[in-house]
């Protein structure tokens, strides 16, 4: 307790003397509240962009770290072969289509029975682990009839639409569960994005991008905008959310709910079985060899190992003997982090040496000062301080005047970022913070650290003063 009233003491001491020679102190630390200024602001800048790096190689990868794990059968199982080949949802379905119907090798019926062990069998190993993030992802495509007329004719609604510069394409479907939208950070910009509810929905709900948007010629979503496949059902889709396009190359795309897709899925496919056309990639013709159903998993860097071992053997064990699941991704990328490493050392040894000549001015003043208050000192001296008060006294003023020149130089660099139109710099952020706190306190704690450097020489002319020199001068 004794301590902590001392330094209090000495702090409070401390900072009277800086109001006391406020003029001089001012000046003095103009240069150090400029150099923190100048580096808190590099440094929060690199802070930023490297986040802003960090989200778009979420948005395309999954957040650090996410899993994909997928499912291949051994074909010695069904052909007598050895080889080991990827299994489409597909397959899956038709194979457990062919055990249900003996050999007909049909789908099944569409009962309102999903047959997808795949899917079935991560749902499992999910709910097993308690995992909190994860997602099924299945890719396909689909036509719609409203989005070829307004193709043909160049309006929907009375609105002119967007033709694709790169010719008419059918719309692809990324059939996920809702985590994936935490997963890869998606943003909606109007509308709300897809739900666990939506495969009880007689009308499916979708989230399209803008490039399918602009096909429908922006058209409100409140005024409700249904989709029809080309397939003989004319399965109804309903656009409840829009999402930005990562780009401009982007083709027309949507997302519906993994189950409520299945559901969708396998009417279409019935229904073009029984001849017609087609509103679904293959499935019309019996010869759909789409994408693989995968499992994303958001495992985070420190649980990354474990769950790269314990995920695909879980998943092979609920599928059973033959199969084999295999995982990739997640594979170290640091967004820049490295880079921002070595560029931010660099950046606070030229801060560093900046407020270092700012802190010369600081000296030189406490100097000067010391000598002004030689009599006061001495006069300390004979009414019985130590060395040690009267050193740390002085220590304490170099010290509190670099410490609130820092916390200035911080609050100037938070006002610069604030106002910077930092979108026109590139750097896009999901999560903005209110400042990057590592910046601030490198640029306090660099300035505080210089001001008790320059503290020192100061400190120890005090303690030589003696009594005696109170009468001198």
């Amino acid at each position: 307790m004794r301590i902590l009233n001392e330094i209090a003491g000495a702090v409070v001491e401390a900072w009277g003397e800086v109001k006391v020679q406020k003029a001089r102190v001012i000046l003095s630390l103009v240069g150090v509240v400029a150099a923190v200024t100048a580096m808190t602001t590099v440094i929060a800048l690199g802070d930023l962009t490297v986040q802003s790096n960090m989200e778009r190689m979420e948005a395309a990868d999954g957040r650090e770290v996410t899993l994909h794990v997928s499912v291949s059968q051994n074909s010695s199982d069904q052909q007598g072969n050895s080889s080991t080949e990827p299994v489409t949802s597909a397959d899956s379905q038709r194979n457990e289509g062919e055990h249900a119907a003996g050999d007909e090798g049909t789908l099944p019926p569409p009962d309102g029975t999903i047959h997808d062990p795949i899917g079935h069998a991560m749902e499992t190993v999910a709910q097993r682990f308690a995992i909190p993030y994860w997602s099924r992802s299945v890719g396909s495509s689909v036509d719609f009839t409203e989005v070829q007329r307004a193709n043909q004719s160049g309006q929907f609604r009375g609105r002119p639409v967007v033709k694709n510069e790169y010719g008419y394409q059918p719309t692809t479907v990324t059939a996920v569960d809702p985590n994936y939208q935490v997963i890869f950070r998606t943003v909606l910009s109007q509308g709300r994005w897809i739900s666990p509810n939506d495969a009880d929905q007689r009308v499916t709900p979708i989230v399209i991008n803008t490039i399918l948007w602009d096909m429908l010629g922006r058209s409100p979503i409140e005024d409700p905008i249904i989709l029809h496949g080309t397939d003989p059902q004319a399965t109804p889709f309903r656009v409840v959310g829009i999402i930005e396009a990562k780009s401009k190359w982007e083709s027309p795309s949507m997302y519906v709910d993994y189950t409520a897709w299945q559901y969708v899925k396998s009417e279409m496919s019935s229904h073009s079985d029984a001849g017609g056309g087609m509103g679904i990639e293959g499935h019309a013709y019996g010869g759909y060899t789409g994408p693989e159903t995968e499992m994303l998993v958001w495992v985070g860097p420190e649980q990354e190992e474990e769950a790269r071992r314990i995920i695909p053997q879980a998943v092979s064990a609920v599928l059973g003997e033959g199969w084999t699941a295999s995982v990739y991704g997640g594979d170290g990328w640091d967004g820049g982090r490295e880079e921002l490493r070595a560029a931010s050392q660099i950046i606070m040894v030229i801060g560093g040496i900046v407020i270092f000549l700012g802190a010369l001015g600081l000296l030189n003043v406490a100097i000067v000062t010391v000598r002004q208050r030689i009599r006061e000192i001495g006069i300390r001296r004979a009414m019985g301080a130590s060395a040690t008060r009267v050193f740390f006294a002085v220590f304490m003023e170099s010290v509190v005047a670099t410490f609130v020149a820092g916390v200035l130089g911080v609050a100037m660099a938070a006002i610069i970022l604030r106002f910077l139109p930092l979108e026109n710099m590139d750097i896009v952020l999901q999560d903005m913070p209110a400042f990057p706190v590592g910046a601030a306190l490198t640029g306090v704690g660099i300035a505080t650290a210089i001001g008790a450097l320059c503290g020192i020489i100061p400190a120890v002319a005090a303690i030589r003063v003696k009594p005696i020199d109170a009468i001198r001068y």
